[in-house]
């Protein structure tokens, strides 16, 4: 049924997912939105898929497109080399992979041939996943379906609705029950658990509806249905990608059913990204993976499995613990209790949705998505958001790019400039940092790729050697923008933006330098580094010039001891130390090299006691490793050492702080380091020597080397049957034995050789002792 819409009423939409299927007419741009009033789906029909092709390359290819009857038109666009460019205009997708295979096979290399037609329908729209849309036919089955509307870029922002998916399964991969959690997008909770169960009944539970099957077949149907019903915007999970969704698929095929939970029915489109990241598409719907999207939401756990994730976001875990044989519990509750195995199933669910409110992870990745253009699971992708931003200015200033299987790596750029001092306890050390150190450089000296390409027609050098034009640039006022927006969210509170735009920002650097960016150039990159470089060792020079202690700089900050008379008001030294290193480098940056200096140095903290450990095996400072004790609040932060390393225990953790704690405080230490020994020796600190490895591959998988975590994970399953990668296990006189299995002694004499002595011996040497002098009883003069 036709509906009539206003040409003059805009509406406003957020698009979900966006694909490009072949037609008879030509190619079709699907995007599946949202709205206030739900779903929608936007159509544009008649599309030609496009790439570029040299003008020199014509008449080789001349032959090749006549047969195909593809239309070409020559267009104001030349390549990074500046040559002339046609656009090859295609019928379809195939035809255009097709088309630009045969080219290769014959040497000529087209130009943008790898950009999908959606994302290039919406880049150079310059849309960022919102948009305003009006006129166009519509019709309605099962949702608003609008045809070949007009649309342009606007800022709208959905609250989307959430459903968290799990099963548990049998040994032989039968599905025994799927659970669904579903948050609207008013708040509100609801859910259901799809179970394998014909001669026990299973109660409702808490916030849950139970439904008992006869057969898998219709257990899995069900549970379809039930997620078409829900109709949410996203679908999530624990491991929802890697598992759930892929045992579900493997299940229908050997059923000759479809677990058909996209908007318009179709099924879930699991693969492997080259990277090996597992991924998922669903029409119409996100698929966001639970572990996935903490890591890359910046969260940090000694773990990613739910039981450590709920426990530290949300202070509750599974009501099935780690330490139990997982795999028998679930068979012997769906055999015995059904009703716990679906209560267990659904607070699996419940547990995702929570730790996805609690730590604000849509929300952040909903800020992302709208400012970077890309799709919601694709918003850690910084090569794709540079690219979406870059690319259609790009066009704008007349150059196409190449298709990145035509980059080449070559060299590598310099790193950031590190230095160290004498290792050793220092008193009050200001921490001074350079405020996004490699976006201000690229403003400072217009670095992009094309004032790079168009360096010759207004050459400004760098204190890298490598010239940029000052007056034709990109990038430098792209990150102008983004600081703006950046200051705006500040003043406003809204520390998503913020903490999005600051990501954005801080990858464009890394993305110059990757290959895998059609913009790739080795010069970009050393250009920012080697001006990072210069920046840091200029002003440290300067610092020392004034009579100043640096003691230690690693890229884009500073280690700065305080003179004696700066000390009863250091934060007002430390303001007047930045002040005059800013203006000294805005004259120096304005006279050397005829620039605006954009670089901000600013006071960041304040120790009152610093360490800087010796590096191993060395009598020089350690880089990237210290410690220092907060002037304002006390706290002791570690860079670098045991206390923040995972692969070190409890014990050596809780040691090491203890340990800077006293030091710090001057308070008596051997005593303490004896008593501690003791009770480790005598059994007292036994649940602080569980070491926590993961592993990278299946156990079966080591095979030159075997570490002792690996060595632990195949005792626990010595015919790898099972995808084991983490493993809590003791060091026992043995070797390494998993902590449900270790039933013997442990191997005191390891802890403390090899986590408590080398923690010691880091701050001994300047209490002018050993850890062996203080075991040996030398030290018991002392007391």
């Amino acid at each position: 049924m036709l509906i009539p819409m206003s040409e003059a009423q805009p509406r406003f939409c957020y698009i979900l997912t966006e694909e490009c299927l072949e037609r008879q007419t030509g190619c079709e741009i699907r995007l599946h939105c949202i709205d206030d009033s739900g779903p929608l789906l936007l159509r544009f029909t008649r599309q030609e898929p496009l790439f570029f092709l040299r003008e020199a390359d014509m008449p080789r290819g001349e032959n090749l497109l006549q047969s195909q009857n593809i239309r070409t038109r020559r267009v104001e666009l030349t390549d990074f080399r500046g040559e002339g460019l046609y656009a090859v205009y295609c019928r379809g997708i195939r035809q255009l992979t097709n088309l630009r295979n045969s080219l290769r096979q014959t040497g000529i290399r087209p130009q943008e041939s790898d950009i999908r037609p959606e994302e290039r329908f919406l880049m150079e729209r310059f849309i960022h996943r919102s948009l305003e849309y009006r006129g166009g036919s519509a019709e309605k089955q099962p949702y608003r379906i609008i045809t070949d509307p007009e649309i342009r870029s606007t800022e709208y922002r959905p609250v989307l609705s959430i459903l968290s998916l799990d099963i548990e399964t049998s040994p032989d991969s039968g599905i025994l029950c799927v659970g669904l959690h579903y948050t609207a997008s008013n708040g509100s909770e609801s859910g259901e658990v799809h179970i394998l169960n014909e001669y026990k009944k299973v109660e409702d539970g808490d916030g849950f509806n139970a439904v008992c099957y006869s057969s898998e077949r219709a257990m899995i149907e069900g549970a379809a249905a039930a997620v078409r019903r829900f109709d949410p915007d996203l679908l999530t999970g624990w491991n929802v990608i890697g598992f759930d969704l892929e045992m579900l698929n493997h299940a229908c095929e050997r059923l000759g059913i479809r677990f058909g939970i996209g908007r318009d029915g179709t099924p879930p489109r699991c693969f492997q990204k080259q990277s090996g990241m597992r991924s998922a598409e669903l029409r119409g719907r996100i698929v966001l993976d639970g572990p996935q999207a903490m890591r890359g939401g910046f969260h940090s756990f000694p773990d990613f499995s739910l039981e450590t994730v709920a426990n530290t976001v949300l202070g509750t875990g599974k009501t099935i613990s780690a330490d139990e044989d997982k795999v028998a519990e679930i068979m012997r509750l769906f055999a015995e209790d059904p009703q716990a195995l679906a209560i267990y199933n659904f607070e699996d669910c419940r547990l995702v949705s929570r730790i996805l409110t609690a730590t604000g992870l849509i929300e952040q990745y909903m800020t992302r998505s709208l400012l970077t253009g890309l799709r919601l699971d694709r918003v850690s992708m910084s090569v794709a958001a540079f690219e979406f931003q870059y690319l259609p200015k790009m066009h704008r200033q007349g150059f196409a790019a190449p298709d990145t299987e035509d980059i080449f790596a070559s060299e590598q750029a310099a790193g950031g400039y590190v230095f160290t001092t004498e290792p050793g306890r220092y008193s009050h050390v200001i921490v001074l940092d350079f405020r996004s150190l490699y976006p201000s450089i690229i403003r400072t000296f217009s670095i992009d790729p094309l004032s790079l390409l168009t360096a010759a027609e207004n050459p400004g050098n760098t204190p890298a050697g490598i010239s940029f034009n000052r007056e034709r640039s990109i990038l430098p006022g792209v990150i102008g923008e983004l600081l703006a927006r950046r200051a705006e969210a500040k003043r406003a509170g809204d520390a998503a933006l913020s903490q999005a735009v600051k990501i954005l920002m801080n990858s464009f650097y890394g993305v110059m330098g990757t290959p895998g960016c059609r913009f790739y150039d080795p010069r970009l990159p050393t250009a920012i580094t080697g001006t990072g470089q210069w920046v840091l060792k200029i002003s440290t020079a300067r610092l020392r010039e004034s009579g100043y202690q640096v003691l230690y700089g690693d890229t884009d900050s500073v280690f700065v001891q305080l003179k004696p008379d700066e000390i009863p008001r250091a934060n007002e030294a430390a303001e007047k130390i930045v002040s005059w290193i800013n203006q000294y480098l805005k004259k120096l940056l304005t006279t050397e090299y005829g620039v605006q200096s954009f670089l901000e140095l600013e006071y960041e903290k304040h120790y009152d006691v610093f360490f800087l450990p010796p590096m191993r095996g060395s009598s020089e400072g350690a880089r990237k490793r210290y410690a220092g004790r907060l002037a304002e609040t006390g706290e002791i932060e570690f860079r670098g050492m045991e206390y923040v390393r995972s692969d070190w225990t409890d014990l050596a953790k809780e040691f090491q702080f203890e340990l800077f704690r006293r030091f710090f405080s001057g308070e008596e230490i051997p005593r303490w380091i004896l008593s501690e020994v003791e009770a480790v020796s005598s059994g007292y600190r036994d649940e602080k020597l569980i070491y926590r490895r993961r592993l990278t591959k299946r156990a079966e998988g080591y095979v030159k080397n075997v570490p002792p975590h690996v060595k632990a994970a195949r005792m626990l399953d010595p015919e790898g049957k099972l995808n084991i990668r983490r493993v809590d296990y003791f060091i026992t006189p043995e070797g390494p034995v998993p902590v449900k299995l270790c039933t013997g002694p442990i191997d005191y004499k390891h802890y403390i050789e090899k986590q408590i002595k080398p923690v010691a011996d880091g701050v001994l040497p300047w209490l002018n002792t050993s850890f062996d002098e203080i075991v040996s009883g030398k030290q018991l003069e002392l007391f």
